[in-house]
């Protein structure tokens, strides 16, 4: 059993944190500073394996992908965080899921426009119905006239929100009106 952290060791730590500590297994960290990341805990430190690789070279994210399914086994659950749409490294994320597991993929604001990113993501994970696909749509907070972003608190709130729902998208803060937005 193996969950599956990528670009999540700054605003996502703490969701990150909440999703493994229950999980059994192996953690695999996959970020530009895996290698000095830790969660603060003994325990969750001690069933981490870092890999410091940068998702946009493609071929060593790949391989380390690869890598780390050929050594732990397909990846129980993930939580990702990537920009940008790359279809083939999140296809190839989608490839090493076991049956029954749960991708968790956290996209900016644009992604939420009507037939933008966060809806085409949707339908291609619609053809992977052995995964319990979960995606989480950043936004922003309008109070009292003024716009602003999330803040990692706000963001890690949503992300856990996603964890524990049936619901497929996950709106952390509001997207619209997108006329709002900072």
């Amino acid at each position: 059993m193996t969950t599956l952290l990528i670009g999540t060791t700054g605003m996502l730590s703490e969701a990150a944190k909440h999703m493994v500590q229950a999980a059994p297994g192996t953690i695999s960290v996959v970020s530009r500073r895996a290698d000095t990341f830790s969660f603060g805990d003994a325990d969750l430190d001690d069933r981490t394996t870092s890999h410091p690789v940068d998702w946009q070279d493609q071929a060593a994210f790949l391989a380390t992908l690869d890598a780390i399914a050929s050594n732990h086994g397909p990846f129980t659950q993930a939580l990702v965080w990537m920009h940008g749409r790359d279809d083939p490294l999140r296809a190839h994320i989608a490839h090493h899921m076991a049956d029954d597991s749960v991708l968790v993929e956290v996209l900016g604001s644009a992604a939420s426009r009507p037939g933008a990113f966060g809806d085409i993501r949707v339908r291609q994970m619609q053809a992977s119905p052995h995964i319990r696909y979960r995606q989480v749509l950043l936004g922003f907070v309008y109070d009292d006239g003024q716009s602003r972003w999330l803040t990692h608190a706000e963001i890690c709130a949503g992300t856990i929100e996603a964890l524990s729902s049936d619901e497929t998208v996950t709106v952390a803060g509001q997207v619209e009106p997108w006329e709002l937005k900072p």
